[in-house]
């Protein structure tokens, strides 16, 4: 297996090699020092664990945080990572099914690569282990009890990273699932502005029941075992390799391409929504207005748009709902007052990586195309524009349609406001985002719902692109604000219109011009495929 595994390592490492540009070391220090940060954060836990796990006088705090400590490592490795909508290394089976590995061998790579979803807490188990090594009260082999609970998690993870991939293989619920697990990192959201509901005080007090497979471990660690209690975190242990086992071989049995396969239908008048795919294609000028249909077409249809299309106008409203209406604050204030322009703006945080900074992203190779026939690039990016502003218009129309249904107290002049807002914010991001899929393009595969289209490079650049971008308008509300004059603040967002359509302007000769001085290098990019591990 080991050997497989290292094959397997290579190739993905080559896959890797090949698709970063070679001499493009901003990314990898980028990323090097952002996870430095975190897991020397994660490793300052573990350190405090270890601290407080090697000292004897402290064994009734031990016992009273074990349980409920294992409890919280047992929901961070199989709950967090779909709720980050990040699944970690995986195989890609329908890559390596046609290699003479067995099914047995592949379910045990898959194993070890399960890993990945549990990092943090394997650093902190690791220091927990360390303390008990070195407490004198507690016996050696006590540490042993981490053992069945960490198999325990890595076969779950394993039966639940296949079960997800499944439903994000069917055509029908694929965003409907996603959306729901997006959907569940706003709980505690709700939980601050709301307060637990009771039953979920009561579905919490049934995780203390005795023989849960943290509640047994817990009791082997603290060298308190008996065959009762070993029996049932083995039969806990079985039930997870099982159980794991059993989805991995359906995995094998599933094609998520027969599933995403468009079944053919009779032709039937055009109904409202094709009306609609059409209009562009009425109002504008060809090549303009066919390439506009297209990419609505597209971006409708694709998983990855919709996904983040639906996030805008639901989980943009849940995450900033606490902040502007919790309890106890003022719901005059700057942020209740403005929350629909803030939601909006972040709906336009959420799609702009699936609108402007990688517009030839989902094309990939098919970017060919624009270069072979007779419409010059410069109606591309305009066509690809122009779609992303009408997605931007109709995010905005349903954030304000959830408001109104939500009985939020949004008034006529704020929806208008929060179209010229976003009006002017759109400008600046349609001709920088020209400029990044340009100089950094990255092939997207739309039907991943959980990848990032952005490279690392510009992700780090984002940090500061941002907040220069909202200098315009934090000016229009100062320009409010100390005029207390609605004309002062439609005034600056003008000028900033105004200083927008130059800006873009200017970046569309040069992404035209990049598109051109590029062409090879672009579409070698956009053409790379994905390796045997999946991340």
């Amino acid at each position: 297996m080991l050997l497989q595994l290292r094959a397997i390592l290579w190739a993905q490492w080559r896959t890797l090699r090949n698709f970063y540009p070679r001499g493009h070391y901003t990314s990898l220090v980028f990323t090097v020092v952002m996870s430095a940060l975190w897991y020397g954060m994660v490793a300052t836990g573990a350190t405090g664990v270890g601290i407080l796990f090697s000292s004897p006088g402290r064994l009734a705090i031990v016992e009273r945080v074990l349980t409920g400590g294992l409890l919280l490592a047992f929901l961070y490795w199989q709950i967090v990572p779909i709720v980050l909508v990040s699944t970690g290394a995986s195989l890609d089976l329908k890559r390596l099914i046609v290699y003479p590995i067995s099914h047995s061998r592949l379910f045990g790579l898959e194993v070890l690569l399960r890993f990945s979803t549990g990092v943090e807490m394997l650093i902190v188990l690791t220091g927990a282990t360390i303390g008990l090594l070195l407490n004198p009260a507690i016996p050696w082999w006590s540490c042993l009890g981490f053992v069945p609970f960490i198999a325990t998690n890595l076969f779950l993870s394993v039966a639940l990273r296949q079960i997800l991939s499944r439903w994000l293989g069917k055509r029908r619920i694929r965003e409907l699932a996603i959306f729901g697990l997006v959907l569940v990192a706003a709980l505690p959201q709700l939980y601050f502005l709301a307060g637990l509901p009771d039953w979920a005080r009561q579905l919490i007090n049934r995780f203390h029941f005795p023989w849960w497979p943290w509640t047994m471990a817990a009791q082997v660690v603290l060298g308190r075992p008996d065959l009762l209690v070993i029996g049932v975190l083995a039969g806990w242990t079985a039930a997870a390799f099982l159980f794991g086992r059993w989805q991995f071989e359906r995995g094998f049995k599933f094609d998520a391409e027969a599933e995403r396969a468009t079944v053919t239908k009779p032709l039937k008048p055009a109904g409202l929504l094709e009306r609609l795919y059409r209009l562009p294609a009425m109002l504008l000028p060809d090549p303009l207005g066919a390439i506009v249909e297209k990419e609505i077409r597209f971006l409708s249809r694709a998983p990855r748009f919709r996904l983040v299309f639906m996030m805008g106008f639901s989980f943009g409203l849940l995450i900033w709902l606490p902040i502007a209406y919790r309890s106890g604050s003022d719901s005059s204030s700057a942020f209740a007052s403005n929350y629909l322009t803030f939601v909006t703006l972040y709906a336009l945080l959420l799609l702009g990586e699936v609108s402007f900074w990688n517009t030839f992203g989902f094309d990939r190779s098919a970017s060919q195309l624009y270069y072979l026939v007779p419409v010059p690039m410069a109606a591309v990016l305009v066509a690809k524009n122009i779609a992303a502003a009408i997605f931007v218009f109709l995010e905005i129309s349903a954030v304000a349609v959830a408001c109104t249904l939500l009985r939020m107290p949004i008034s006529a002049s704020k929806l208008v406001e929060s179209y010229a807002v976003s009006l002017v914010m759109t400008v600046f991001l349609i001709a920088i985002g020209n400029l990044s899929s340009t100089h950094f393009p990255r092939p997207v595969n739309p039907a991943h719902s959980w990848r990032s289209a952005s490279a690392g490079r510009f992700q780090a650049m984002l940090l500061m692109i941002y907040p220069i971008m909202s200098i315009p308008i934090v000016l229009a509300y100062l320009a409010r604000y100390a005029f207390d004059s609605q004309l002062a603040f439609y005034g600056v967002l003008g000028f900033s219109l105004t200083l927008g359509s130059l800006i873009y302007w200017v970046a569309m000769e040069s992404s035209v011009s990049a598109c051109v001085q590029r062409k090879e290098k672009l579409l070698a990019t956009l053409s790379q495929g994905d390796g045997p591990v999946s991340a």
